[in-house]
């Protein structure tokens, strides 16, 4: 039995994969999901104050795992499950590669983020030098200490429900969804999703990213998806 659905933000709970417009679809059947005794909580790169606001707003329970995997709220507790970042090497990856700080780095403790969101192989060399993560998900690009993404974060969330993973359903669209999607039982990609997270999925939806999600979370209100 499904007891947590845990869903990515941008491109998933959004119209699309390129705006940041929310999908009111996607929250209204995800709201329905709750009042049927199916937690839901969101999985993200964003910074903990944004994160938390929609999930407010949302009326969600099943918490959040921001900064991807690096902070994780859940009932009324707060707590950063990764190494802190300097700062300094925000300034130095922008330096470097004449990208920009996300106006959310201010806010954020271990996972900093920069636009444009293409992650050339330079990129990739300077971050494995300095031992860091980084990857795309193609609304910016995320640097942190922490080399298991969204993963740690979704691990210590699943934790404090006092679940297992096969009681917990998952939902994603790039490929910085992997380690979260690793990390529980039933695996859903969106239709537009990246091909290489698509390779893990139990169920790859038919529709774009929010329509997506409508898809996926009828099926479990019927009864057509049972872990």
């Amino acid at each position: 039995m499904i007891k947590l659905v845990l869903t990515d933000v941008d491109g998933t709970l959004t119209t699309d994969r390129d705006t940041y417009e929310i999908d009111l679809d996607a929250i209204e059947i995800l709201r329905l999901l709750e009042k049927r005794g199916v937690k839901v909580g969101l999985v993200s790169g964003n910074s903990y104050p944004v994160l938390r606001g929609l999930y407010t707003y949302f009326n969600f329970h099943g918490g959040l795992v921001a900064e991807n995997g690096c902070v994780v709220y859940y009932n009324n507790n707060m707590v950063k499950v990764c190494e802190e970042i300097d700062k300094n090497l925000a300034l130095e990856f922008e330096r470097e590669f004449k990208v920009r700080n996300s106006w959310q780095n201010e806010f954020k403790y271990c996972d900093l983020s920069f636009t444009p969101p293409l992650l050339p192989e330079n990129m990739i060399s300077w971050a494995k030098e300095r031992n860091l993560y980084i990857k795309t998900s193609g609304y910016a690009i995320h640097i942190s200490r922490s080399l298991s993404g969204k993963g740690i974060g979704v691990r210590k969330l699943i934790e404090l429900h006092g679940l297992d993973k096969s009681e917990v359903l998952g939902i994603g669209d790039s490929n910085t969804d992997i380690e979260f999607l690793q990390e529980v039982g039933f695996k859903v990609v969106v239709g537009n999703g990246d091909k290489e997270v698509k390779k893990i999925a139990d169920y790859i939806t038919f529709n774009k990213s929010g329509k997506g999600v409508v898809e996926i979370i009828t099926k479990l209100l019927r009864g057509e998806i049972n872990g």
